[in-house]
């Protein structure tokens, strides 16, 4: 790096050249496709483009920053509406964040957060990030409002009735909580017809349920109306849940035990209280993307 570039721009420092560097929205599935593969390491084609672009709450906004004409970071922010107490706003969910690798170091993420964050002006957004993104995420002014949990076990194998895609039945919560995605049938289908991946939905009793797919040889909870009949799925479990709330010792109890950790991050403009026993986010919200 060239340590005369560098200068601090309001609380991070700046070590590209801000004459050669500007940012926009990314508008060409070539450019969005090429940096999920330089960035992330992903392969994929049109169809998951065109799918994020069909979301029900809104197409997802790729913002990027640009060297000269080509695109050097993205940073993606899905529309999706949050309920916070009785209150819902048209928020955003963060997602795909990252820059070249030439630019680790140097002030760019941060800078393409900020313009992105203030250009679609939600008034709060969520984030599930790992731990080098939450780091650059809080310098610009996102909030810790839990730590999130991956809960695994392995229980007794069992056999179950589950149902693909195509006969999935929504069925909206009795009671929301305090703080979580809002959902309804056109966003659930969308949610689970996301391409390259399956989606399996097991029932309980009184129409509880519980979305889930493999990853590697472990059933993944990506969504459950009842924490209380994840056992009744049996094998190799892993679900998401908040560090300290009464469910997640209640799953503890039962012989689940913490493998990974993340920060709950939020921004906005909006106040919330943190209990975290009032929060709703599960890896459905959060691990397509």
């Amino acid at each position: 790096m060239n340590m005369s570039m560098v200068k601090k721009y309001n609380n991070f420092p700046i070590g590209y050249d801000p004459k050669r560097v500007h940012f926009g929205k990314l508008t060409l599935n070539r450019d969005i496709l090429g940096l999920f593969k330089v960035i992330f390491a992903r392969d994929f084609d049109s169809d998951l483009i065109e799918w994020y672009a069909a979301c029900p709450t809104g197409s997802n906004i790729w913002y990027g920053a640009f060297e000269g004409s080509e695109p050097v970071g993205m940073y993606g922010l899905l529309p999706i509406k949050i309920k916070v107490g009785n209150q819902v706003y048209n928020g955003a969910l963060c997602n795909n964040v990252g820059v070249m690798p030439k630019y680790f170091g140097r002030g760019l993420f941060q800078s393409l957060s900020r313009y992105a964050l203030e250009d679609a002006g939600f008034p709060v957004s969520v984030c599930q990030p790992n731990v080098q993104a939450s780091r650059g995420h809080k310098v610009v002014g996102w909030e810790c409002c839990g730590i999130l949990e991956l809960l695994s076990s392995d229980l007794e194998e069992r056999e179950i009735d589950f149902v693909e895609y195509d006969q999935f039945q929504f069925i909206p919560r009795e009671n929301e909580p305090y703080f979580c995605i809002v959902k309804d049938s056109d966003f659930f289908k969308w949610r689970y017809s996301r391409p390259y991946m399956q989606y399996f939905q097991s029932f309980f009793d009184d129409g509880r349920y519980a979305i889930w797919k493999y990853y590697g040889n472990r059933k993944q909870v990506c969504e459950i109306t009842d924490f209380q009949f994840v056992h009744q799925l049996g094998g190799k479990i892993d679900i998401l849940q908040f560090k300290d709330s009464t469910t997640s010792k209640n799953l503890k109890d039962v012989g689940f035990h913490p493998t990974l950790t993340s920060e709950f991050l939020v921004t906005g403009h909006v106040e919330i209280k943190q209990n975290v026993n009032e929060f709703n986010f599960e890896p459905g919200d959060n691990d397509v993307f």
